[in-house]
């Protein structure tokens, strides 16, 4: 086999096992033709420049972001950009399968075996990948979200350097020392010698945060579940008790109506079209302006099948009537919920109507509409608020600390982008004119 073949064989499939890894930790939609394209330019640089190629491996990851473009924060970069690569070249220094690039790139015949060696290698690391996370009980998705949560923010920021370091200078003596690398530091402390091995350390470094990260992730995660439960319950006993008043008033305004037809019968049998007139005037003609309060409105979340939904919009749609926002709230059918998880359309909604209270609040007319509907096969949700400002900038609301309430306050938005990016066939639409907000999103 010629060595050109050899070099771009090898180095496309080493990438290629990169660029899965990083889909599967990232969670970026990453379909299989771009991984081989992105895997054969790879081994097509690795082909035109194999003289440094070992050293340019770090910066892959990161030109494959800035073509996919995700709306992250630097250290969200610098931490996904990394990470599979210095898990990956760690097991590779460690298994032999390093050596191997080594050699194909001072040509040093390879044949097939060679090839089948890498091939096994990869196999063996994604085999290995695999088993930690099954036997972990890793959940990737809770890696992904550590970024929420400033608790973690001094973790992230010393595993980032530590893979910086790793990537630009611990990486390049290793490379350019060829195969006499040594990655030990040795010192004496009094008569007791001291012997780091840096790989190992840095493996041991990257595993256990992954490992804490997990583990912490999912006691949060289990309190934010708990704290929604009874957050529910409260919303779901609020709405019973919504409802009960507004059929108090509808029992009221029964009795009502039989007194003034009582009345109206009277007067009909005395032929007293005078007294008939000024009962109507006085009594029914303004009767039902009481039904024209929002507060009637809420009852159409009757139509709406899942409980869920229900119990947190009319606890967020009641806590915007007592703020003296008027509401307007269109279900006019049936309708169950979207075709997502359930967690993160309660989470959405919550997000949404928290962000349109807070906003409408502050306009000049508070108000805040909610629509949700069929439309052929598609279920569109719409939540519409005044706003104080003629009009918000609705591209950078949706980043980490942006919002249209100042920075540091975006965290929320910038989560329902996350969840929406998980689901493809969702898309959401955002607009601001004429002091009015709307988010809508088709499902």
């Amino acid at each position: 086999m010629e060595l050109a073949a050899y070099i771009f064989y090898v180095f496309s499939l080493d990438f290629a096992v990169r660029l899965f890894i990083f889909k599967e930790m990232s969670k970026l939609q990453l379909g299989w033709q771009k991984l081989f394209v992105f895997s054969g330019l790879v081994g097509l640089i690795a082909c035109l420049l194999p003289q440094v190629i070992l050293l340019l491996e770090p910066i892959f990851l990161f030109l494959v972001l800035g073509f996919l473009r995700p709306r992250w924060t630097f250290s969200q970069y610098l931490f996904f950009g990394l990470i599979p690569f210095v898990i990956i070249d760690l097991f590779q220094r460690m298994t032999g399968v390093y050596e191997i690039k080594l050699a194909v790139l001072e040509s040093v015949p390879g044949g097939i075996e060679g090839i089948i060696f890498i091939l096994l290698g990869e196999l063996t690391l994604l085999i290995f990948y695999y088993f930690f996370i099954k036997i972990l009980r890793i959940d990737l998705q809770n890696i992904i979200q550590i970024f929420r949560y400033p608790s973690f923010k001094r973790l992230i920021l010393i595993l980032n350097i530590s893979m910086v370091f790793y990537a630009v200078i611990l990486h390049s003596i290793l490379v350019l020392s060829g195969t006499a690398q040594s990655s030990s530091l040795t010192f004496n402390l009094g008569d007791i010698e001291v012997v780091i091995d840096l790989l190992q350390s840095q493996l041991w470094l990257f595993v256990g945060s992954i490992i804490y990260f997990n583990f912490k992730m999912k006691e949060i995660l289990n309190k934010e579940l708990q704290e929604s439960k009874e957050q529910q319950l409260s919303a779901l006993s609020s709405y019973s008790q919504h409802v009960e008043s507004l059929y108090k008033d509808i029992r009221s305004f029964r009795h009502d109506y039989t007194n003034i037809l009582v009345s109206l019968n009277e007067a009909f049998k005395q032929d007293d079209l005078d007294m008939a007139k000024g009962i109507y005037e006085t009594v029914i003609a303004d009767s039902d302006k009481k039904f024209y309060d929002s507060k009637y409105d809420i009852a159409n979340l009757s139509h709406l099948e899942n409980t869920a939904m229900k119990s947190i919009i009319s606890a967020k749609l009641m806590e915007a009537q007592q703020l003296g926002i008027d509401l307007t709230v269109e279900i006019a059918e049936p309708i169950s919920q979207p075709d997502m998880d359930l967690l993160d359309v309660v989470t959405i909604l919550s997000i949404f109507l928290d962000n349109a209270i807070e906003a409408a609040q502050e306009a000049e007319n508070p108000s805040l509409a909610l629509a949700y509907f069929q439309e052929n096969h598609q279920k569109i949700l719409l939540i519409e608020n005044s706003t104080q400002a003629e009009k918000v900038n609705t591209k950078a609301i949706f980043n980490y600390g942006k919002s249209s309430k100042g920075d540091n306050r975006g965290i929320g938005l910038a989560n329902v982008k996350e969840i929406l990016d998980r689901y493809p066939g969702v898309s959401l639409m955002t607009t601001s004119q004429n002091y009015n907000f709307r988010q809508e999103i088709r499902f």
